[in-house]
């Protein structure tokens, strides 16, 4: 089956699923669904970014282009958190403060990780030492978001904590994409020391 062009493939795939069958040259719209479940079964659908950087899984990979890539349609922040979401998951993080950053990347990153408990401290608006040490106690992860919107009043409550230190991870640059790789990178270190 691997020799043949991938349309032949993607054909045959859909045919032994029973979505469709020899000589049918239409699809009905409200096959669609089945159609993507019977070619993820079978295909790993990848851009070639999420290919070079993904462990296979058993499936033939299969390079599309980046909107058709079922890891990360695209978008460069999506993969970035999907990268981030399964780091915390082999550390055992499972909940995550990030402190700073702008409110459409505070919203994005509430949108997009919801498989961590998540506390989004909006680094311009008054915090007590109170509430910064309930903070980095709930933790099991404190990011700081130096190159975004943080009063360095509110980040001093968070990087002077010694309970903190074991926990820190310090993003350098603004974004979700690069908020996510800093975490990824650190868990990667600590792994690995």
């Amino acid at each position: 089956m691997q020799d043949r062009p991938i349309g032949e493939r993607g054909r045959a795939i859909l045919e032994a699923a029973g979505v469709t069958h020899r000589g049918k040259q239409r699809l009905a719209e409200s096959k669609l669904e089945r159609v993507r479940e019977a070619i993820d079964a079978e295909l790993a659908r990848l851009c070639a970014t999420c290919a070079a950087r993904r462990p296979g899984d058993g499936r033939e990979l299969v390079v599309v282009p980046a909107a058709a890539c079922t890891y990360c349609g695209g978008s460069a922040n999506a993969r970035a958190v999907r990268e981030l979401v399964e780091s915390c998951k082999r550390a055992g993080v499972r909940r995550l403060v990030v402190v700073g950053g702008s409110p459409s990347v505070r919203q994005d990153l509430a949108e997009r990780l919801g498989a961590l408990e998540l506390r989004l401290i909006d680094g311009t608006e008054r915090r007590t030492a109170a509430e910064a040490r309930g903070d980095v106690g709930w933790a099991d992860l404190l990011v700081v978001c130096g190159a975004s919107e943080l009063s360095h009043k509110i980040s001093r409550l968070y990087t002077r904590d010694e309970r903190a230190r074991r926990k820190l991870v310090t993003a350098s640059r603004r974004g979700v994409e690069a908020i996510a790789g800093a975490v990824v990178e650190q868990l990667r270190r600590k792994r690995e020391s």
